[in-house]
């Protein structure tokens, strides 16, 4: 009797944990279906201080943002563990392919070195992405700081360094006119 209420109590146990798993693998899914336009990015004022994060590139490439002082950039973090960034990655590559002439620096946080991030960018349908890595602990003070630790999240920067305005989610890199949206909001920041 007692074998049989410890497997039962077992069974229960591992199904409480399955249902809490399907629950925000659920929640991860719909998240990723619900991006956002680039539109309803708006500046605001500066939202922090200025950026300064450090982070990692193919070869031990040492950096730290903004990589280029007074010019306004878009800083986008993604993970390969997390499923809404793995649905807006090939949208983001497929962009930035079309116009890489615009500052969009994708940094992948807690994914590895850069080396096992690029080697993932096959599978993620993300070929050609720029591959820079950022540890957790080193940008998670900095994610605090704005309340918004969420991922995916896309981040206009302005000429001075500050924050300007913050995705809540995925943002849909292919919609109509998105290159001329994003010039818009750099130059609205310089």
């Amino acid at each position: 009797m007692i074998r049989n209420w410890k497997k039962i109590r077992t069974c229960a146990v591992l199904a409480g944990w399955l249902s809490v798993a399907a629950a925000g693998l659920w929640h991860n899914y719909a998240q990723a279906d619900a991006l956002q336009s680039l539109q309803e990015l708006e500046p605001e004022p500066p939202l922090s201080a200025p950026v300064m994060l450090p982070v990692t590139g193919l070869g031990g490439t040492k950096a730290t943002l903004p990589m280029q002082a007074g010019r306004p950039y878009m800083l986008h973090f993604w993970a390969t563990w997390c499923t809404p960034c793995r649905e807006e990655l090939p949208r983001l590559a497929a962009f930035l392919d079309k116009n890489p002439d615009l500052p969009v620096i994708p940094v992948a946080l807690d994914s590895g070195l850069p080396e096992q991030v690029q080697a993932t960018l096959p599978r993620l349908h993300a070929e050609g992405l720029p591959v820079w890595t950022a540890a957790r602990q080193n940008v998670e003070p900095f994610l605090k700081s704005l309340q918004e630790p969420g991922l995916p999240m896309t981040l206009l920067i302005d000429a001075q360094g500050q924050v300007r305005a913050i995705s809540d989610g995925g943002v849909d890199w292919k919609e109509t006119g998105a290159a001329g949206t994003v010039r818009s909001l750099l130059h609205q920041v310089e």
